[in-house]
């Protein structure tokens, strides 16, 4: 890898986003830096070498993009390192690159939905504490025929892996591999999400979201 290489990575896939949002901000280039570099990283099974990387996709991003700057640089090369280091970084890139890029980096079958909250409930030992109606975008991907699940929640919870353990007719439960996580998701008649519900048995903390 060299900044050459990284230049046409970076080059291919910002075009290829631009294709396909036909606008796009100065967040996306910050992304498209940082999750380029680590996919290549962990494609490369080369984390040893992570700083090396980062340089070259930083170099790669100012040669691009003039308004790509010190600071966006000096960002992704702290967040580079430390993404990589993430257990559920796979998991994520998979997501990324296949919402945003139509692209799949594995053979891992996914499949994407978003359920979109009007408003949610707050239970903290059992007791309800809170109840709003903030919007809440959920982020999910059900893996391998929902065996799995990566969701993240906009913008109160970075992505959580979870595996199930429990199954019925229209409810499927689902313990993080973050032992502090549980997630319980109720699906309607057409097999579409209709309650989402977030609990940290830790915390006694449960949190039911809502169309």
């Amino acid at each position: 890898m060299d900044t050459q290489k990284a230049k046409q990575i970076l080059s291919q896939s910002i075009t290829n986003l631009q294709s396909r949002r036909g606008q796009i901000t100065m967040a996306d280039i910050e992304a498209e830096v940082i999750n380029n570099a680590c996919l290549a990283i962990l494609k490369n099974k080369d984390i040893a070498n992570s700083m090396i990387y980062a340089n070259h996709f930083t170099e790669a991003a100012s040669e691009l993009i003039s308004q790509y700057s010190e600071r966006e640089a000096v960002s992704a090369m702290m967040g580079i390192p430390q993404n990589i280091q993430w257990e559920g970084m796979w998991d994520f890139l998979r997501d990324y690159f296949q919402k945003n890029h139509g692209i799949q980096i594995d053979n891992i079958e996914t499949t994407q939905s978003i359920f979109y909250s009007t408003k949610h409930k707050r239970y903290e030992n059992g007791v309800l504490t809170l109840e709003s109606e903030v919007e809440r975008t959920i982020n999910i991907s059900f893996i391998n025929d929902k065996k799995e699940i990566l969701v993240s929640i906009e913008p109160s919870l970075s992505p959580k892996r979870g595996y199930v353990i429990n199954k019925s007719q229209n409810q499927i439960q689902f313990k993080g591999f973050d032992p502090d996580y549980l997630f319980t998701l109720t699906f309607d008649t057409f097999d579409e999400v209709e309650t989402f519900v977030l609990e940290m048995p830790n915390r006694s903390l449960k949190i039911i979201y809502f169309e």
